[in-house]
């Protein structure tokens, strides 16, 4: 089969990638693992896309344009999502992870991607800073697509590990898994509030009542009657995060996931306001996952450069999300950019070493651990989709290769098609 940009990996990255790169005049295909798109959002029951706004004189302005702010505005016209919900110095946006599901199904159609659906990618082919092709196993067997342009979107750097470029994968955070419970009292539970639930995990913790595994958390109402997605789940292995780029170790985390959702369940029931007739209602398709591989790339995205709100001339988005770290203990660390200010992503970190027609988008960009632990939420990575899949059209249709086009025509594009940078 051959492609003009193949995207690997239909997460909120990927699917703006595709839709960005078949916008632009280029014949898309999108190869995704699962059965539906969404990634984390959808498979996982994130249940809030962060990244969305940045704190504003007067409220909150959005930190992002283009297609993640098209997605949020549709979602919420539809009654299937809401916000902006403060928290902390941010804002988050809770959504129907159906409404989501749903949303980039239309897309993907009306833009004529090609969906590849229950297909994992098993290799890659590469002829000195090229790649030429990979291999996708699906139902009938194995399949070999031929691109122009490649980008990995798969949240591990899978495309990026097969086709041998520059990677670093440790340390990561710990995973989570959210789920669903029902027949929850709304009202009651959001009276009492986070800071009633905070109070009562750390009494939980101090009398060793139950084996909480992290120190806070939420619940966050769906919209629908009496169901709300609990996010209050930490797994580690011997203490450590749980890398879940190690397939065992990924198997253990599917399995221990699964015990703390019971055994959260069983808490807020005996101890949360509200939840008093409630049940468990489902665990999501897979873990929750925060960091595994990171690129190397061109330019690797430090702390430093979000707590300085660091700008520079091949920017391609922005983001204004803390430094979020999930790694040691308990407890949560965030550290935010000043007050009302954001910081730049620029395109080399979308792009790999020794490779010229790969871009990478999404949790797996060039950042070290600190960087990627604020750029890797959900509408940044959006952001990022939609800057890798309008570069991969425009170097299609130039017959460059994605890292030698005109950066500045890129920017020119991307606040075109309503981006900010």
């Amino acid at each position: 089969m051959e492609t003009d940009v193949l995207v690997v990996g239909g997460g909120p990255a990927g699917v703006a990638c595709a839709l960005a790169a078949a916008e632009e005049g280029s014949a898309v295909t999108l190869v995704e693992r699962h059965g539906f798109l969404g990634g984390n959002l959808t498979a996982a029951l994130v249940g809030t896309l962060g990244g969305l706004f940045v704190k504003g004189q007067e409220g909150f302005d959005y930190a992002v344009g283009g297609i993640p702010r098209r997605c949020a505005e549709t979602l919420q016209g539809r009654g299937q999502a809401y916000g902006p919900v403060p928290w902390e110095e941010t804002a988050v946006f809770p959504y129907v992870p159906w409404g989501l599901k749903s949303l980039f199904d239309e897309w993907m159609e009306k833009a004529g991607v090609r969906l590849m659906l229950h297909s994992c990618m098993t290799g890659a082919g590469r002829e000195g800073g090229r790649v030429e092709e990979v291999t996708v196993w699906r139902k009938g067997g194995e399949v070999r697509l031929r691109a122009k342009a490649f980008v990995d979107a798969s949240g591990d750097a899978d495309l990026a590990l097969a086709a041998g470029v520059p990677l670093e994968g440790s340390p990561v955070q710990f995973p989570a898994m959210n789920f669903y419970m029902a027949n929850v009292n709304v009202a009651e539970a959001l009276t009492a509030g986070l800071s009633t639930l905070k109070s009562l995990i750390h009494e939980a913790i101090e009398k060793g009542d139950y084996d909480l595994p992290r120190d806070g958390g939420a619940v966050i109402p769906t919209m629908r009657p009496g169901e709300v997605i609990v996010a209050m789940g930490r797994i580690s292995l011997d203490g450590r995060p749980v890398d879940c780029a190690n397939p065992e170790e990924l198997a253990y985390a599917e399995l221990e996931g699964r015990r703390q959702a019971r055994l959260l369940a069983d808490f807020l029931k005996a101890k949360m306001p509200g939840f008093a007739e409630a049940y468990l209602l489902d665990a999501p398709a897979q873990v929750g996952v925060r960091a595994t591989r990171r690129l190397a790339g061109r330019y690797i995205l430090t702390r430093e450069d979000v707590l300085g709100a660091a700008s520079f001339p091949d920017a391609v988005c922005r983001s204004a999300w803390p430094v979020e770290l999930h790694a040691e203990g308990k407890g949560t660390v965030l550290e935010f950019p000043p007050p009302g200010e954001y910081y730049q992503i620029p395109y080399r970190c979308l792009l790999p070493q020794e490779v010229g027609n790969m871009l990478v988008a999404g949790r797996c960009l060039s950042a070290n651990f600190e960087g990627q632990a604020s750029a890797r939420v959900s509408a940044t990575c959006m952001a990022m989709g939609e800057a890798a899949g309008t570069a991969a059209a425009m170097a299609v249709k130039a017959g460059k290769e994605a890292a030698d086009i005109d950066v500045k025509a890129l920017q020119e594009r991307l606040r075109e098609r309503g981006a900010l940078i």
